[in-house]
Formats: structure tokens, C-alpha cells, sequence
């Protein structure tokens, strides 16, 4: 085990608290205890172009667009005296912003807000450890070196071929703050994409050494493992919410 390799595993969260793993059961259970109210409808799930942080697509034949999950940095608008949220766009701020503070008036604030839409198209409120963790880990895909061989691809080993390739695209709308480039003197992030072929939750061995490495990145194992969360209980024959999956998917690139 390389150096790399051994930083990987010292990362590990395991399956345990702050591992982030079952965010999603978490998630579909405080909206059926009415804990969250964060499952928005299709017309008022709005985002903007800058809003997706993270997107996951499992890419092979008979999949369609692959949909497995996506992070979505969205403004809450919250009215202090009414416990309704209504989830949608808008120009939200990192900070709350009072309109009104006179007594006896509502006050209203927006809060940036980070929700998952899962493979469903379900709109799901994250809870703060979660997202912390989901941050963690896209900090340290965006550091990895990206592969020179077989199209930029990481490929994992496995006793049978065919398999689909999982693509994660991780966008500057997170607070994560890495691959940064200049134009005409502003620095500007961009987008940051890693593709494995044959992800597996169960093993991380690869075909062959890669960029020094072999094995998959521990961050980039647990990400898309983090990610296929999204998909649980998903298939082709189950309706999904085709009008909140495809703005989401037409802010990844995706028409």
C-alpha cells in the first residue's frame, strides 16, 4: 500500500456517525414524521445555474440519463411567525438577511440551503452532519490527480465486463473552494469531473496501477457509494418526477 493509499484509509468513516451513510433513509424519514418540509412541488423547485453542487449519473445501456442523485445550494425563503418553508430560487445569501425588523412585524429572512434530489426526483432536506460529510469528501475528489489512460477513467477490477461507468460532477456551487482558474484577472472555479467504470461498493482494486495507485481513491469509493444512496429502491418501471430530474439535469449539461 502506497502513501497515497494509506491517507486514503486514514480518511475512512466507516458506516458509523459522521460517515454520512444512510443520509437517504434518514432524509424519507423526517418527512414521514413531518420533520422536514423540504419535499418541495415541481413548479416551485427552481434553481438557478449556479445553484447544482453535485451530481451523480450511472451511464450505460438501457439506463436512460442514469439519474442517481444530485446536491442542489438553494435559497429557503423562512417567515418568522408562520412555520411554512417554501423551497425554491432566488439570490439567497450565506447570512440571514433581515427585510424587517420593526415589532410586530413578520420578518423575513433567506438562508442558503443545500437539499438532495434523489433518483425519484424527490427534493430532500440534508441535515447538517450530512451535507458536512457529502463537502468532505467532493473537497478531496477535487484534489485527485485525474487519470492519463483510458479516457480519464478510474477503472475498477472486476470478473466481468460490460459494466456501467458512475460520473461525478462536482460544481462551484458548494463551499468547497478548489481547481481554480484566472480569466481576465478573476479567479474562477470550475467544474470538477471523475468517472470510475465498474464501481463496486465492495471492492476498490483496480485493473492496473494508476497515476501511482491501485486502488480507488477512498474519497472518490465513498462519494459515489455516498451518491447511489439516491437510487435506493429505484427501477426503470417506477414513475419518477420527470419535470424537478430533468431541471436538475439541464443544469448538469444535460438536455
Amino acid at each position: 500500500m502506497n502513501e497515497n493509499e494509506r491517507e486514503d484509509r486514514s480518511a475512512e468513516g466507516g458506516s458509523g456517525s459522521g460517515s454520512g451513510v444512510g443520509w437517504h433513509t434518514r432524509a424519507l424519514t423526517r418527512i414521514k414524521q413531518g420533520d422536514s418540509k423540504s419535499a418541495a412541488a415541481p413548479s416551485s423547485f427552481d434553481p438557478g445555474a449556479s445553484d447544482l453542487v453535485f451530481l451523480l449519473c450511472v451511464q450505460s445501456k438501457g439506463t436512460g440519463d442514469g439519474f442517481a442523485c444530485a446536491l442542489v445550494n438553494i435559497a429557503r425563503s423562512v417567515v418568522d411567525n408562520d412555520d411554512t418553508i417554501t423551497v425554491g430560487a432566488g439570490e439567497g445569501k450565506d447570512e440571514e438577511e433581515e427585510h424587517n425588523s420593526e415589532p410586530g412585524v413578520v420578518q423575513s429572512h433567506h438562508l442558503r440551503h443545500v437539499v438532495a434530489v434523489d433518483a425519484f426526483g424527490r427534493v430532500l432536506e440534508l441535515n447538517k452532519e450530512d451535507y458536512e460529510v457529502f463537502e468532505r469528501e467532493m473537497r478531496a475528489v477535487k484534489e485527485l490527480p485525474k487519470p492519463q489512460e483510458f479516457m480519464g477513467q478510474w477503472r475498477v477490477k472486476r470478473a466481468i465486463t460490460c459494466l456501467p461507468f458512475y460520473k461525478v460532477d462536482i460544481f462551484p456551487g458548494g463551499r468547497s473552494s478548489s481547481s481554480k482558474r484566472v480569466e481576465e484577472g478573476e479567479e474562477i472555479e470550475d467544474k470538477v469531473t471523475a468517472t470510475v467504470y465498474g464501481w463496486n461498493a465492495n471492492t476498490d482494486e483496480l485493473e492496473r496501477e494508476t497515476v501511482g495507485r491501485t486502488r480507488l481513491p477512498g474519497s472518490l469509493q465513498r462519494l459515489i457509494g455516498l451518491g447511489m444512496e439516491g437510487r435506493d429502491g429505484y427501477n426503470r418501471t417506477i414513475e419518477r418526477d420527470e419535470e424537478v430530474i430533468g431541471k436538475v439535469m439541464a443544469l448538469g449539461g444535460f438536455k
